[in-house]
């Protein structure tokens, strides 16, 4: 049986030297996209609003941010990277493309010698020193990411539409009002990243946020994308989602459990115990924030399996905003 440690040298030695390849020619691979990572990163302990989180010193200044991003790799977060896409054109033979394909995970490559990779592979191949440089490297040549339009999907009477179409960095100037009351409300937002750099790909981030965990455990389950996730056990349970089908009936039972449970978890905080225990006491249908990130066409599967009349509505309703936004992008 192979060790971890005997796989992971040997991940390193088959990656490396195409990877320092890649580096010779342009140690700022990675320029416009740095900001992915740090959105996934913070999306998961934080109760803001996603994009309000670009207000942050932490992602406003360069040491801040490097420094943030050093202590994930250091911790061993590496999967919050794979954010981070990068698309190269190298002219490699059929045998080595095939021995690249069989250690690197989540890297597609195309018919036209195309390879699109991210963050996280490097993260996993270099130690700390080099690492950081490709970071910094990064930085300092980002200038086009504001540019990346951005789609805003919202659901009136439930029904998916393109509210407005934005450049991201018009977006994040702006702040986001905080949610108010135990009801959420569904919003999305699609990012085109790089779309110069990232064909024949693609990539598209989709910042969801106030739809329900029961709903995130269907998501999670399309395995080619990217996901981070608000955690409640580190934020607190505070909002829930209400399915439409209920009638004023079924809303008031449902509102008096969400306030029962609350109540309890609020009790049980108070003596100490911790929120991810606290949280077992709150109805399913609490509320959370999903940054998920992938190629076009790994969308387009996900499309074509839940926008369906038999998927859940919650999925349902995003797969048919973000196959508005996909029919916009190729249009």
């Amino acid at each position: 049986m192979i060790s971890i440690k005997d796989h992971q040298r040997r991940f390193s030695e088959e990656i490396r030297p195409f990877f320092d390849s890649l580096l010779e020619k342009d140690k700022a691979l990675f320029r416009d996209t740095l900001f992915l990572s740090f959105l996934g990163a913070r999306i998961c302990y934080a109760s803001t609003r996603p994009l309000n989180l670009f207000a942050e010193k932490r992602f406003q200044e360069k040491e801040e941010l490097l420094a943030f991003l050093g202590r994930l790799k250091r911790s061993g977060h590496a999967s919050v990277f794979a954010h981070s896409p990068l698309v190269a054109q190298e002219d490699l033979p059929a045998e080595k493309i095939a021995r690249l394909s069989q250690v690197l995970f989540k890297a597609w490559w195309s018919e036209s010698g195309s390879v699109c990779l991210n963050l996280r592979h490097f993260a996993e191949v270099y130690e700390e020193k080099e690492f950081m440089e490709i970071l910094e490297a990064s930085y300092e040549e980002s200038h086009k990411w504001q540019d990346f339009q951005v789609f805003e999907i919202v659901y009136p009477e439930g029904k998916a539409e393109i509210s407005r179409k934005i450049i991201l960095g018009e977006l994040i100037s702006q702040t986001f009002s905080e949610p108010y009351g135990i009801e959420a409300s569904p919003q999305v937002f699609v990012i085109d990243v790089a779309p110069e750099e990232t064909m024949p790909f693609g990539w598209l981030a989709v910042v969801a946020e106030g739809f329900s965990r029961l709903f995130s455990h269907q998501f999670v389950r399309h395995t080619w994308l990217n996901f981070n996730q608000r955690s409640h056990r580190y934020t607190q349970v505070d909002q829930f989602v209400f399915p439409p089908s209920f009638d004023d009936k079924a809303r008031a039972i449902y509102t008096r459990q969400i306030e029962e449970g609350l109540s309890a978890y609020q009790e049980i905080v108070k003596q100490g115990i911790k929120k991810e225990d606290a949280r077992f006491v709150t109805p399913q249908g609490s509320s959370t924030t999903i940054l998920a990130t992938g190629p076009y066409f790994v969308w387009e599967d996900f499309i074509s399996k839940r926008n369906h009349p038999k998927a859940q509505w919650e999925i349902r309703r995003l797969a048919e905003g973000l196959a508005s936004v996909l029919r916009e992008l190729k249009a």
